[in-house]
């Protein structure tokens, strides 16, 4: 694909990394504009989202790197964020952990920030897998599909699809673009939770749907993603697909919750 998206001299910007921060700098400003309308100091969601992408990129690198150490020979390369190759759980479940922390010491209510912040963490899947897909990482398994993407052979992908095609002694191989099933998944989302806010009264309850959409999402899109065989953990299911169930389950438990109607 491109995993170099310009050079400006000798410096190279990388698609990933410019979809990272793209996706950053959307997020925070639509929380900031829906903080304002909650009533809650946009420049508490400012201070926050500094430690959210902090959090988030440090579990979500950490994480990939752990399931894919046979990609690294050189060990610098694990901090190589730029190269692509992230798991969206691992900065989820790291930036939701700092987040608490953050918010019990302001004493600002979690699930508020938290409602806030959802629409933001599904539009900020649309870039960032647009990225990922630009970087020929987090790529899919093989098939005939017309759809199928033949990815160049310099990227993650390409050299898996490579490898397939030699073993299999054919030309090439199609890799199902399940980054582009992801970068869709959060536009689904995104829409999705903004359609809804009218409904979505109850303190917690976006967040709710955020967690709902997401696990039901990434569970079957992990059906077509290539995954090492230690990723594989519970009756063929990938380690992503396990924590979707009780992603999906703790947002069926924010939803049915019982709380007083807010308005914000």
């Amino acid at each position: 694909m491109h995993p170099i998206l310009v050079h400006i001299g000798k410096l190279s910007i990388r698609s990933y990394g410019f979809m990272l921060a793209l996706s950053f700098l959307l997020g925070i400003w639509l929380a900031s504009r829906r903080a304002k309308k909650a009533g809650v100091d946009p420049q508490k969601i400012l201070d926050l989202s500094v430690i959210i992408i902090l959090a988030a990129v440090v579990g979500s690198r950490l994480l990939y790197v752990l399931f894919h150490l046979d990609q690294y020979s050189n060990p610098l390369d694990m901090f190589a964020l730029w190269q692509g190759g992230a798991t969206f759980y691992g900065g989820f479940i790291l930036a939701v952990i700092a987040s608490y922390w953050w918010v019990q010491k302001n004493k600002i209510p979690f699930l508020q920030i938290a409602d806030i912040m959802a629409p933001s963490i599904g539009l900020g899947l649309v870039f960032t897998r647009i990225g990922c897909f630009l970087s020929g990482c987090c790529y899919g398994k093989p098939t005939t599909h017309a759809w199928g993407i033949v990815f160049p052979p310099d990227s993650p992908a390409g050299s898996a699809a490579m490898q397939l095609a030699q073993e299999q002694g054919v030309e090439h191989v199609a890799l199902h673009p399940t980054q582009l099933y992801s970068s869709f998944k959060g536009l689904v989302i995104f829409t999705l939770l903004m359609l809804l806010q009218p409904y979505l009264k109850k303190r917690g309850s976006t967040f709710g749907m955020l967690c709902v959409l997401y696990a039901i999402g990434r569970f079957t899109i992990d059906f077509f993603r290539y995954y090492e065989p230690n990723a594989r953990v519970m009756g063929g299911l990938s380690f992503n697909q396990v924590i979707c169930i009780f992603v999906f389950f703790f947002g069926i438990f924010l939803l049915m919750r019982k709380e007083k109607t807010t308005t914000t």
